[in-house]
């Protein structure tokens, strides 16, 4: 362990030795889940199998870490309840069980954090394996509860409920106005009962917290080992904790926001014409997102935190040590005429955006307009203007260029661990890897959890079953049939027609009659 600094002390139970003798049970409840499976086909394998395998020793560690974790999801996710609940607790308790073997042996005060190093490193994955027991339970009740035909039906449905609920929304009658928000409504985030956050999202912000936590562990070692006496770590820790934080909502509102775009058919509005995202990199980006976005993150808060300790140090020895020193007089020198350029600039820019304004824009056309429309009032005045301010202009275009060279390198390390933001300018995002990949799991996971498409297809599922019932009925003597109702195809039209005129009154008023083949007479 690379914490551990008193390797006299034996544990009677380590976790990483308990990953390698998991595996064992981990085969075992992946091998009984998977015979309770039934194949569309009878063969025992697929055709789908790499032809030249290449296997390395860091990617064998990682599959060994993979099917000892496998388990936890393959339980979660089977549709046999009560089989997957039971052998799921049995599997977490022991990884609990070992968990807390392992924190409690041999308490070491020579280390990290003293004794509590191992309660400080582990106990996120205690939490969480708590969390899983609670689960575990929760579904074996329920399971034992609710078990019934309906809920197998349920089951086997192509649709969730919150997609049903969408389309019943869109068929509906729009209503009028926009409802009051409260403030947590506006300034955080609506919740939408029509959107449901894919768990490939929530488990990649779980695992990213937990590499971001052991990563800061870490950097506190390295920096504890490296410069002692350092005060001001824990603060900074605090706002650099604050700031994932809040990337990680905004990680989620912008999911939200996009898939609604989405599923709106205003592509254009999430990427530009000039990005081509191919079926064939969706599929992988699918595969590579949750890697992806956990690599980035870790690169991006090594990044941020480097410059922010430059301009940290920077900030220290411009300003803050002549201030120690006493050195004003020497300080107001050298930065004075520097910050007061500053300000004339800031002031000079607001003034002519006032002055364009108030003199060059023709009034409002209407004392209800937020603006004045944009029509030039006072044109000769307007080019003098325009001549005499270009001298100042390209002054304050020097000043400008390097402020936007600043902001740029300022919003790109702020951005760069995270990719559903593009780091690119416009019409260059195909050169960002991580954008793309996330451009691409969106696009595939708006396709294949489309509620109007799913719904479609679930439509189209229940009128194959029906079919094929009516035309087997004759080979079931106990299967009771159901009796569907022969309606006339005009008199179903007729009634779709009205539905719409209905719920549509603008339409009623384009509506073309037709005319009547038989005579009032």
């Amino acid at each position: 362990n690379f914490f551990d600094g008193n390797d006299t002390c034996k544990k009677s139970v380590e976790t990483s030795t308990f990953l390698h003798f998991s595996l064992i049970p981990s085969v075992v409840i992946i091998l009984i889940l998977a015979s309770l499976e039934k194949r569309t086909k009878r063969f025992w394998f697929d055709d789908r199998y790499l032809k030249c395998p290449r296997l390395f020793w860091i990617l064998l560690m990682a599959f060994e870490v993979g099917i000892a974790s496998y388990p936890f999801f393959v339980c979660l996710l089977t549709k046999y309840e009560v089989v997957g609940a039971v052998l799921g607790f049995l599997y977490t308790a022991a990884w609990t069980v070992a968990t807390i073997f392992d924190i409690l042996d041999c308490s070491r005060n020579d280390n990290l954090f003293g004794k509590y190093t191992d309660v400080i490193l582990k106990w996120p994955s205690l939490l969480f394996l708590f969390l899983l027991l609670g689960r575990f339970l929760f579904n074996f009740v329920k399971a034992v509860r609710f078990s019934s035909v309906q809920n197998q039906n349920d089951k086997d449905s192509l649709m969730e409920e919150y997609q049903l609920r969408y389309v019943q929304q869109l068929l509906r009658k729009p209503v009028l106005g926009n409802p009051e928000k409260n403030w947590f409504q506006r300034k955080l985030y609506q919740w939408d009962p029509y959107f449901k956050f894919p768990s490939r999202l929530i488990s990649t912000i779980v695992v990213m917290f937990l590499c971001l936590y052991m990563f800061i562990g870490l950097e506190f070692f390295l920096i504890k080992s490296l410069i002692t006496g350092l005060k001001l770590l824990h603060a900074f820790l605090k706002e650099v904790s604050s700031a994932s934080g809040h990337g990680s909502r905004a990680f989620g509102l912008l999911l939200l926001k996009q898939i609604k775009l989405l599923r709106a058919g205003k592509r254009y509005l999430l990427v530009s014409e000039s990005m081509k995202v191919s079926s064939s990199q969706s599929v992988v980006a699918l595969s590579k997102f949750i890697s992806f976005q956990i690599a980035y993150i870790m690169w991006g808060y090594l990044i941020m935190h480097l410059v922010q300790w430059l301009f940290g140090m920077m900030f220290m020895y411009i300003l803050i040590l002549p201030m120690i020193h006493g050195k004003w007089m020497d300080l107001l020198n050298k930065w004075g005429a520097v910050i007061l350029t500053f300000i004339i600039v800031i002031v000079v820019k607001k003034i002519q955006v006032f002055v364009g304004g108030k003199f060059f824009l023709q009034p409002k056309m209407s004392p209800s307009d937020s603006q004045k429309p944009l029509a030039l009032d006072n044109r000769r005045i307007f080019v003098n203007f325009s001549y005499f301010l270009f001298f100042h202009s390209v002054v304050v275009g020097l000043t400008s260029c390097m402020m936007r060279l600043f902001r740029s390198i300022i919003i790109g390390v702020w951005l760069v661990g995270r990719i559903d933001r593009p780091v690119m300018p416009k019409g260059y995002e195909q050169c960002d890897v991580g954008y793309t990949v996330w451009i691409g799991m969106l696009f595939l996971d708006h396709y294949h959890t489309n509620p109007i498409l799913v719904c479609f297809c679930q439509i189209l599922c229940d009128k194959l079953k029906q079919k094929k019932l009516s035309a087997d009925s004759y080979s079931f003597v106990y299967k009771p049939l159901e009796v569907v109702p022969r309606v006339s195809s005009k008199a179903r039209t007729r009634w779709f027609l009205l539905y719409t005129l209905l719920n549509n009154p603008s339409i009623q008023k384009i509506r073309k009659l037709k005319p009547l083949s038989y005579s009032m007479d």
